[in-house]
Parts: structure tokens; sequence; C-alpha cells
């Protein structure tokens, strides 16, 4: 019993000194082109009333309470929410330049902080359409085995649903 208490002690001594050797931040891209204009992908994105029309996690807690700013779109927007599934948040647009970039804070209260960005570069009769997303998990060596194994599977699935629920409405208009 103490032989195999000692490897389980061993084993996770170890996990934790290789934590500190996994990458401290995380930084994802996805880029979608799409038959609509740079002005019809940017309102999607930059109003944010219509992020529930495309947002992956919306879909995970569909009773999740959100809490909208006076102001629903351009820099200094920003919605908060609520869910015992997702936990607390908000998202705050620092930067807004139609039709070419956004930019916005999420601040995911005890999880820590990120930045996401979105560009929209006319490509002839398209739009290619970047969406990024980083975040840091610090000195945190269980934080950053999350960031490895999981967090960022979920955020590559999620910017896919994402940028195809942007482009399918972008297209619609």
């Amino acid at each position: 019993m103490k032989k195999i208490l000692l490897g389980l002690l061993g084993i996770i001594v170890l996990l934790i000194i290789v934590g500190f050797f996994l990458p401290s931040k995380i930084e994802i891209t996805r880029s979608i082109t799409m038959h609509a204009s740079p002005q019809a992908a940017f309102e999607q994105i930059n109003n944010l009333d219509n992020w529930s029309k495309w947002s992956y996690w919306h879909t995970l807690d569909p009773g999740m309470k959100i809490t909208f700013s006076e102001n629903h779109a351009g820099t200094g927007a920003w919605y908060s929410w609520q869910s015992e599934e997702m936990g607390n948040g908000k998202l705050t647009i620092t930067e807004s330049e139609p039709a070419s970039m956004i930019k916005a804070d999420l601040d995911f209260m005890e999880q820590g902080t990120a930045k996401s960005w979105y560009t929209f570069e006319p490509k002839n009769d398209s739009t290619k359409v970047t969406m990024g997303f980083s975040t840091e998990f610090g000195m945190n060596p269980l934080m950053r085995w999350v960031g490895v194994t999981m967090f960022e599977r979920e955020m590559n699935k999620a910017f896919d649903y994402n940028l195809q629920k942007i482009k399918e409405l972008a297209e619609e208009k």
C-alpha cells in the first residue's frame, strides 16, 4: 500500500512539474470565407443582440441570463451572463471599426480574462472573416494542463460553429 501511495505521489509531482513547462498562453485563430459583404458579416458581430443567433456558448445553456449595456453595438457595448452551467462573465467591445475590425475583452470572473478579435477582409465578391482569441494561464500548472488538453479543443469547436453560423446569417442578407 505504501508503494502505491508513493507511486501516485510521484506521478502527481511529475504532472505538476511538467505543467510548468506547458504553454502559459493559448492563442487560437480561425477563418472562413463567405459570399457576403464585409459590412454584413461585421453587423452580425458588432451588434451584441445578434450573438444569441450564432454563438456556440449560447447553445450550451439556453437558460443563461444575459444583461446588456444601454448601447448594444460598437465600442463600449457589453453584455454579461450568469449561468449555472457556464459560469458568469462579461464581454466588452473595446474597438470597433466598421466592416474592418472588432476587438473585445472577456472577463470570466474567477476563471480569468481573455482577448478576442474579428477581422473582415474583402476578397473579390466575398469576405474573409477571421476570429481570434487569446488567454493566459499564468503560473498555474493545473490550468496549463486544462488549456492543452481540453480548452483548445473546445475553443476550436466553438470557432467552427460560430463562423459557420455567421456565414449563414451574413449570406442571407
